[in-house]
Parts: structure tokens; sequence; C-alpha cells
């Protein structure tokens, strides 16, 4: 016996890390006592990835995942729109918001429609009385069809989602401003009406006629 046992390959305690000689093959505790040990410890870390993962949970089920959203579609606005000046005043400001075309608060249907929202100074965003001038820059800028598009789209019905719903938009969200903040740079006028289209579409928020202009 002495003999086999000598001849077996030592393994080293997962626990106490010294090393013993395995009696079976997939043994990797040297001692009861390293097991009992080793079990607490994993029970515990077990306990925490669980205390965590509810806590997470909870916190996903807490959050205001539309109001994110909003948000972060905004920022969206502003990467497509990088470089360009106030649509309503044409200045080149110091910081920038996404304009709602049409308000939030009388048209909450389209709030995360990206045609609906432009650059806009944070100056001029803070006047209500700027939002006739932030139609007018549209159609300047992109004419009168894409005026009459953006106006269309409160046609739709009101959108009805579920909190959870709004969390897996926001996730997209993200990951489409990561990767426009990578490549940003100034986009000619077309690309940035084509890029609006895309996201909209790649959120997955509104049915296809909402999402894309063909105009132009």
């Amino acid at each position: 016996i002495k003999m086999e046992l000598k001849s077996k390959k030592g393994k080293k305690c997962k626990q106490c890390k010294e090393v013993f000689i395995p009696m079976r093959p997939l043994q990797f505790i040297c001692s009861p006592k390293c097991a009992t040990q080793y079990s607490n410890i994993h029970a515990k870390a077990l306990a925490k990835e669980k205390a965590k993962e509810e806590k997470k949970v909870l916190t996903e089920n807490l959050t205001n995942w539309s109001q994110k959203l909003v948000v972060k579609i905004q920022e969206i606005a502003r990467l497509i729109d990088h470089g360009q000046p106030c649509l309503a005043r044409g200045v080149m400001a110091n910081q920038f918001h996404g304009g709602h075309v049409f308000s939030r608060g009388s048209n909450p249907q389209i709030k995360y429609n990206l045609h609906n929202i432009h650059r806009q100074s944070a100056q001029s965003n803070h006047f209500q009385n700027d939002d006739g001038l932030l139609r007018e820059g549209i159609v300047k800028e992109y004419g009168t069809e894409y005026m009459e598009f953006i106006s269309g789209l409160r046609n739709i019905q009101s959108i009805k989602y579920k909190n959870e719903d709004y969390l897996e938009f926001y996730k997209i969200a993200c990951k489409v401003a990561a990767r426009l903040k990578k490549d940003l740079k100034p986009l000619d006028r077309e690309e940035r009406l084509i890029l609006r289209s895309q996201v909209n579409l790649s959120l997955g928020i509104y049915p296809e006629d909402y999402c894309v202009y063909s105009g132009n």
C-alpha cells in the first residue's frame, strides 16, 4: 500500500493549499476539516452573490427606465448632430440639449423618436418661445417635406410598454451611444437623417413607418 501511495501524484488542497495524496479521482480537499471550511466559505459567497443579484433586480424594477431612455435618446441625437450649430438660434453653444420639435408634454407618444429630437442649445431649450424657431430651423436645413413628416408622427397612437421593456430599449440605446462616441465626427445632412432612421429601427419602439424618413 505504501508503494502505491508513493506512486500517486500529489494534489494541492483547494482550502489549505497543502499538498496531499487524493484517495479518490475527483478529490480536491485533503480532510473533513478543510471540507467543512471550504463549504462554509462557498456558501457565504453564494449567499452574497444571490443578495447582490436580488438587489440588482430590485433596483431595475424601481428605476424609471422610460425616463432614462428619453435622456439616452437625447444624447444620441446630440451625437448624431455633433459639430452642428443650434437649429433654433444658429449658434455654436458650449452646451447642447436634445430639443424636441414637438414637446414631450403635449406629444409623449413621440418623445423617443429621433426624428422629433434635434440639437438645440441649452439656453434656447429653456425658452418655450424657441419651439417655433426650432421648427423653422428644421425647415431651413431639411426642407418642408421633412417637417411635415415629423408633424405626422404625432398621429401614432399612444405607446405602452412595461418597465422591463424600457430597460431593454435603454440597453440598446446605450450600445448605440457608445458606438457613436467611438467614431464621433460631423455628419452631413443626409447622413444625419439616415442615421436617425436606422437607430429608430434598432430600438424597435415604433412601427417602421414611424421610424424611417424616406423623402428628399
